[in-house]
């Protein structure tokens, strides 16, 4: 496919440019100027200049200089946001300047909502927006993590990822859902939390978006501004427009970036003479016979050896396999037109590296937007991307290089001198893997367009209708090598007698037609609009895998090479789902004072049957913006505009497994007659009354402005009860089959979102500034489970979770400790103990029940592994050419609890963090923090408050320092604008996981995930 790309991009190229010239033929005379500020006269780049009743126009360069074609009796419209629109007659003038107001009031500023928009002034919903400018400020390999720390109420989980795969997760007031019948490390499942996300109309994947395509970014939040979503709106909805063609001037853009990753957390092992030592005090406290190696001969000998292929470190992967990493991304854009036809298009290439080798990912896509006025009462937009996403992590899954980088990998040296790898007595080495273990190779084609017309019916009736489609075409060749290596220190050996090939094929493919008929009519003081619509949606998933092993070499990765025997296998499915929908809804306003909203969606899908296959979501809203009544005059100087607002409504959920309502069957053989015959069964019984999961949301909120409309509050009250989660509530034995999953369970969330915004006046020295912040407070808790649970996922040394009526979703759960056992004494005294022969410096676990022993009775929350508290500071400054940018974000009330090696401070073969250095009891140690090591016994390291860290977090997410270029220079190389960056991410951290060297944005567990990097970012924008 890549190797087509240049072509198809010059031949889409050269089609814009002719559409383009087409339309600048049309114009009459060219008029040129410059447009400043009222206040203290300088440039204004980025304001929009548009001919007036048409939708022709440009936008001024950075030094507040513009040019287009218009006819000689046209009236130039200036506008840009936090500035007065001003029309000038241009008539037979060339050069017309302009002086723009600061606007003050910032009224009509529009907020995108499902299927439209609406004056943030007549909002009485909670919606959260952010501009594209914002997003591309962060140099990010995927749109979610920009989100982090800019909007009240929107938590963004940024958990790392190997490229291509990121793991940023979304959660739009909390945690409304789980699924009991899957869990991790992580705790149960919470991918049904995800918010939806519609991009220009249709349902899109935010990893699938290239983020200098993104021209705006709201957020809904409140069930008023998602019931007109549904049964897909309960986690919140994510609304994307795209940029498109603004006027008829040829606009060519060019955004690239080139960025060195490293990673931001590097675990430090023991020293070598002190892990050996911290052996011996494991070895004889466990009253095991001491291995040679830590006799006081061997620890000497390995202290004071130069040759480590003989006497190697106990561990030094981070160290050898981790490295700085480069990532670019390169997009061109160019726009234009005339009055009837505008077109976008942009390009982009992304090439990420891993700091690993052998991870990596590459992207191309294609985007095509445009948009045609057929008359003046007929549009029609058309747009189409593609993207191509390449991806390479090594075979053995993206989490089991670093597995090894902990576990069952000591004393083995990397790499020999003559290329053969060293081996850890288990026989691992990580580097190994990586390197000969085999390649893992993920190809996804994705494509998505649709086709919209819009009919002016008649003054203020408008019929849309959009018909779209996306799809996803996945390959994946996942090829295990073949190889014996022999570490020739030790003799250990490893053999991977059989290569072997799994091959996958995952498509999907979705049409969604959306139909909308709106009417809008003002008269007098009152403003009325109204929508209809009808929406349906289809979908077809297709998956087949097939396996073979014994390949004639490495280098044959041709499904059909391998043997044609027994060992083969291979699998298939196929789902098929659908959702129809009408809904509609109605806005009211009495002179932009009182203010009514009412939204209803009746949904259909195919995931539920009978009289649960339907229903209906319902939402209504009011505001009263107290500032415009006559009483409020004699405050408004003080108090600006102050609007209160509140919202009632029900969502709903339909991620729900499909065909969860069918009598399944599964495959089960039988003997009859002595002979082998397949055959079927019912395994679990079918719930045909399974229904959606629903969530009830009550909000409360104010927007106020102070200062001349500069600094503007916006504070939100919500309650959230989700209702009908699903729960496999017993059934009696006698029927002989499984529990169904029925709608039983209900979770409520409530919390409050502060957002203050303060943008600085201009001063005359060229010196701006506008500082930001929000605050996001969540408190969840499970509060019906009718009768059932407490649901446990985990074990004593992993973490362990639970779901119990009272407690918020996956709380960490455990034992209570009170230090450590000092005495043989203080242990006869106290009575309960964890383990037998109980000894000074073992965890002195808490008897919660009084029963005299530690049993699972005496466990309890301990925990909490979502956080209670989210925040964001940001501050934006500029001054003539300079711009500076500063993002902190951060968590508070969050917990993370160790495990696997981090945890078992060198009682098993594992990584021992240097933390634990000198720092373990003894006899001659008993103040020490952490208790004595025991070699194989694991009975100081079960699940309790002393493997949990508070989990809170301040980091400077990002920095950016920008130079625009003097207009005069730039003239020069006949270029509109140059900007020149340079940006860091995830500069620094205040977090207890430091000492640990974990990043605190990470779940819970071994800490196995793919690091965390820092992104040291030069950039480049360009506009010709």
């Amino acid at each position: 496919m890549f190797k087509n790309f240049p072509q198809l991009i010059s031949g889409l190229f050269f089609l814009v440019v002719l559409l383009a010239l087409t339309g600048l033929q049309a114009h009459a005379q060219t008029i040129s100027g410059t447009v400043t500020s009222a206040a203290d006269k300088s440039a204004l780049p980025g304001i929009n200049i548009v001919i007036k009743n048409t939708v022709t126009g440009t936008t001024t360069d950075a030094e507040g200089k513009y040019q287009l074609n218009a006819p000689t009796d046209a009236v130039l419209v200036f506008s840009g946001i936090g500035y007065v629109t001003q029309e000038v007659e241009a008539g037979k003038r060339t050069i017309v300047d302009a002086q723009l107001a600061a606007d003050t009031r910032q009224l009509d500023e529009l907020v995108v909502v499902g299927y439209g928009t609406q004056k943030k002034t007549s909002l009485t919903n909670s919606i959260a927006q952010i501009s594209g400018e914002e997003i591309t400020r962060r140099p990010v390999s995927s749109v979610q993590q920009s989100f982090q720390g800019v909007m009240p109420g929107v938590t963004v989980l940024d958990q790392g990822g190997s490229p291509g795969r990121s793991n940023a997760a979304i959660r739009v007031r909390g945690i409304t859902t789980f699924n009991i019948n899957n869990s991790s490390t992580s705790g149960f499942d919470l991918g049904k939390n995800d918010a939806l996300v519609i991009v220009d109309g249709i349902e899109q994947r935010l990893s699938d978006l290239n983020p200098d395509d993104i021209e705006s970014v709201s957020v809904l939040k409140d069930a008023s501004s998602t019931a007109i979503y549904g049964s897909r709106a309960t986690n919140g909805v994510v609304l994307i427009r795209t940029k498109r063609a603004a006027g008829s001037k040829v606009q060519v853009n060019y955004h690239g970036y080139y960025a060195i990753q490293k990673s931001t957390n590097v675990p430090k092992m023991m020293g070598l003479e002190a892990y050996m030592r911290e052996q011996v005090a494991a070895y004889t406290n466990a009253g095991a016979t001491l291995p040679a190696r830590f006799t006081e001969e061997s620890i000497q000998t390995w202290i004071h050896a130069t040759d480590r292929e003989r006497y190697p470190l106990p561990n030094t992967w981070f160290q050898t396999l981790l490295h700085a990493a480069p990532q670019q991304n390169h997009t061109f854009s160019i726009a234009g037109g005339n009055e009837s036809l505008r077109t976008r298009l942009s390009v982009r290439y992304q090439d990420q590296k891993g700091v690993i080798d052998n991870f990596g990912n590459k992207i191309g896509e294609i985007r095509l937007n445009s948009d045609y006025e057929v008359s003046k009462k007929i549009r029609v937009s058309a747009d189409v991307n593609y993207r191509f996403n390449k991806t390479l992590s090594p075979t053995t899954n993206a989490n089991a290089p670093l597995d090894r980088f902990f576990h069952g990998s000591l004393w083995a040296v990397p790499k020999y001198a003559d290329g053969t790898y060293g081996l850890s007595t288990q026989g691992n080495n990580p580097l190994m893997f990586i390197e000969i273990g085999g390649l893992s190779r993920q190809t996804t084609d994705y494509l998505s367009g649709y086709v919209k017309a819009d009919w002016d019916i008649a003054e203020g009736l408008t019929f849309s209708t959009q018909l779209a489609g996306r799809g996803f075409f996945t390959q994946q060749k996942n090829y295990t090598n073949s190889y014996t290596n022999i570490d020739k220190n030790t003799n250990i050996t490893k053999v991977i007698a059989n290569n072997s090939l799994t091959e996958v094929r995952d498509n999907l493919k979705e049409y969604t037609l959306n139909n909308l008929l709106t009417y809008e009519k003002s008269w007098g003081p009152h403003n009325f609009k109204g929508l209809l619509g009808y929406s349906q949606i289809g979908n077809t998933q297709t998956f087949l895998s097939a396996y073979r092993e014994r390949f004639y070499n490495n280098d044959i990765g041709s499904i059909g090479q391998g043997a044609n025997d027994g060992t083969k296998s291979n699998d298939g499915r196929d789902a098929v789902y659908g959702l129809r929908s009408f809904f509609g809804r109605i806005n009211y306003d009495f002179n932009e004072k009182y203010l009514l909203e009412v939204n209803a969606r009746y949904d259909g899908s195919s995931k539920f049957t009978g009289d649960k296959q339907y229903s209906i979501f319902p939402s209504f809203s009011a505001g009263w913006r107290i500032s415009k009544e006559n009483f409020w005059q004699p405050l408004e100087k003080t108090i600006n505009d102050l609007k209160f607002r509140g919202s009632w409504g029900i969502t709903g959920n339909q991620s729900v497994d499909l065909y969860s309502y069918y009598a399944s069957l599964t495959a089960a053989g039988y003997n009859l007659g002595g002979a082998s015959v397949p055959g079927y069964r019912q395994t679990t019984l079918a719930n045909t009354g399974l229904g959606w999961e629903s969530t009830t949301q009550l909000d409360l909120g104010l927007d106020a402005s102070f200062l001349g409309n500069r600094l503007n509050l916006t504070v939100d009250y919500y309650r959230k009860l989700t209702n009908d989660i699903l729960l496999n509530l017993d059934i009696p034995a006698t029927i002989g089959l499984n529990a169904p999953p029925q709608n039983a369970g209900s979770v409520e969330n409530k919390g409050w979102e502060f957002a203050l915004n303060y943008r600085g006046t201009p001063a005359p020295s060229g010196f701006r500034y506008n500082l930001g912040a929000n605050l996001s407070i969540n408190e969840n808790k499970v509060t019906d489970l009718k009768g059932t649970g407490p649901y446990l996922a985990g074990s004593d040394i992993d973490p362990r979770y639970i779901i119990a009526k009272g407690l918020p979703i996956n709380t960490l759960w455990g034992y209570k400790t009170d230090g450590l056992f000092q005495t043989q004494q203080e242990i006869a005294e106290y009575g309960a103990t964890y383990a037998a022969n109980t000894k000074p410096g073992d965890v002195k676990y808490l008897d919660l029940n009084g029963d005299k022993r530690i049993s699972a009775d005496d466990m309890t929350a301990i925990g909490n592994s979502f956080p209670k508290y989210t925040f964001g500071l940001n501050g934006d400054f500029s001054y003539k050419n300079f711009e500076l940018n500063i993002l902190f974000q951060g968590t508070a009330k969050v917990d993370a609890r160790l495990a696997g090696a981090l945890a078992e401070m060198g009682n098993q073969e594992g990584f021992t963090h240097e933390i634990y250095t000198n720092n373990y009891w003894t006899p001659e140690n008993t103040g020490a923090r952490f208790p004595r090591p025991v070699k194989f016994d694991l009975r100081n390291v079960a699940t309790s408050d002393r493997l949990v860290i508070n989990g809170s977090y301040l980091r400077l997410k990002n920095v950016q320092v920008a130079y625009n270029l003097p207009a005069a220079l730039v003239k020069k190389i006949y270029l509109g604008r140059v900007r020149v960056y340079a940006s860091a991410t995830n500069v620094f951290t205040i977090s207890k996981l430091n000492e640990w060297n974990l990043d605190p944005e990470v779940p819970s567990g071994r800490g196995v995930y793919y690091p965390q990097t820092a992104l040291y970012t030069l950039g480049l924008n360009l506009q010709f």
